[in-house]
């Protein structure tokens, strides 16, 4: 369900959650490693659509959202050959889906779609979804001229990537307003000083 601020401990009681890992090898240069991450939040908006009829946002890059409480989380790991090219990818995705309730430190940053919406979600319906979702994803990721596609895809099904104040924890800290993807991926954040790139993460709306 997400972790403590205090203690750092995960919190994720047996048969609430859904949790995998997916082993991928796709035909794809390390350059675009972070486009799997962008694609990976679109199969799982799409799946959790599809499966549980809840709408879900996605923050840049890796975390899905509902009414700004984080519901789940991406993790792409990656092994690059000599050449450049992605040897393979560890796609790892939780979602908390039939918690009923959430330590009191998490509760404020945190739901389930349970939590969100009141149904006792199938998981195994889920899981199933969002294989096929994911499955497309890449597939589409691996065709020719796709990453400009997955980015407007990216842009229009977040309400991050444009137009949110927000701050950033890299870089010392800053504050700014979210202006779109770079071609590679990586959010643009217009600040007082000028456009910053973010590279890794960390941005939170004020």
């Amino acid at each position: 369900a997400g972790r403590g601020r205090g203690a750092h401990q995960w919190h994720s009681p047996a048969g609430l959650g859904l949790y995998l890992s997916v082993l991928y090898r796709p035909q794809l240069a390390a350059s675009r490693a972070l486009l799997l991450s962008l694609a990976t939040g679109l199969a799982a908006q799409s799946a959790i659509r599809r499966s549980a009829g809840i709408s879900i946002d996605i923050r840049w890059p890796n975390d899905l959202m509902i009414a700004e409480k984080k519901c789940g989380g991406i993790l792409v790991e990656t092994s690059v050959e000599p050449s450049g090219q992605l040897r393979h990818a560890v796609i790892g995705i939780g979602i908390n889906v039939r918690h009923t309730h959430l330590p009191e430190e998490l509760a404020t940053i945190a739901t389930s779609l349970h939590l969100a919406n009141g149904g006792d979600y199938d998981r195994q319906k889920l899981l199933v979804a969002l294989l096929k979702s994911l499955d497309d994803e890449v597939r589409l990721l691996e065709s020719a001229h796709s990453a400009e596609a997955l980015l407007e895809r990216f842009e229009a099904a977040s309400t991050w990537v444009r137009g949110k104040r927000v701050r950033v924890e890299e870089a010392g800290g800053y504050t700014g307003i979210t202006a779109g993807l770079s071609p590679q991926g990586f959010l643009l954040v217009q600040t007082d000083e000028g456009p910053r790139t973010v590279l890794s993460g960390g941005v939170r709306a004020l």
